[in-house]
């Protein structure tokens, strides 16, 4: 089990939550169920920590798409987004040590509308 913080755009709200692993040892699933995704594509947040986000996030994008805006990355990110801790030596994820407060500093929420507007007129 690893200690997640998980960005829900649907309610925006952020979370502390356990990704946990399967009979086989994965924690696909649980990332997958945090996410409400199919496939997901990892982003650096900082040295320690990445993002999981749905990949397929703009593929099917309408007016209802919900978006969120960390701090320290240059561009706005379609769906839900699950913050998990890095190992550099091993390359496998754990638990970040990242605070909920730390993140909620970070982050802004987004409607299609806000990104679009935000690009025409060049500022995130």
């Amino acid at each position: 089990m690893a200690k997640g913080i998980l960005i829900d755009v649907e309610n925006r709200t952020i979370s502390e939550v356990e990704v946990v692993r399967d009979e086989n040892g994965s924690q696909l699933p649980s990332i997958y169920g945090h996410l409400k995704c199919s496939t997901f594509e990892v982003v650096g947040y900082d040295f320690e920590n990445d993002v999981y986000v749905d990949e397929e996030g703009l593929m099917y994008m309408n007016d209802n798409t919900k978006f969120f805006k960390l701090k320290n990355y240059p561009q706005p990110l379609a769906g839900n987004g699950l913050i998990m801790g890095y190992d550099d030596e091993t390359g496998e994820n754990g638990d970040t040590k990242l605070s909920v407060e730390e993140i909620k500093e970070q982050v802004s929420f987004m409607s299609a509308f806000d990104v679009a507007l935000k690009a025409r007129f060049g500022s995130y």
